[in-house]
């Protein structure tokens, strides 16, 4: 029973610097800054990552997000 005492502080002092630890969020970056650097970032031209971004009503996102678009963007069926 001893051995639990003593685990009981450090499992609420993880559980405390956990709440109080800054959360790690992803930056914002605008339309145009994604497309200025669309060749090294998505491997594709500064015109489709606008074009995917303008489809997707985005002005402004994550890496991710964009990333995700752009991605969905080129494997749409051109009718």
């Amino acid at each position: 029973m001893a051995a639990n005492k003593g685990n009981v502080p450090n499992e609420m002092k993880a559980a405390q610097e956990e709440r109080t630890a800054p959360k790690k969020t992803e930056s914002v970056y605008t339309a145009s800054e994604l497309a200025d650097n669309a060749s090294v970032l998505f491997k594709a031209r500064r015109e489709c990552v606008l074009a995917a971004l303008r489809e997707a009503g985005v002005q402004s996102c994550t890496l991710s997000r964009a990333k995700e678009l752009v991605e969905k963007f080129r494997k749409k069926e051109v009718k």
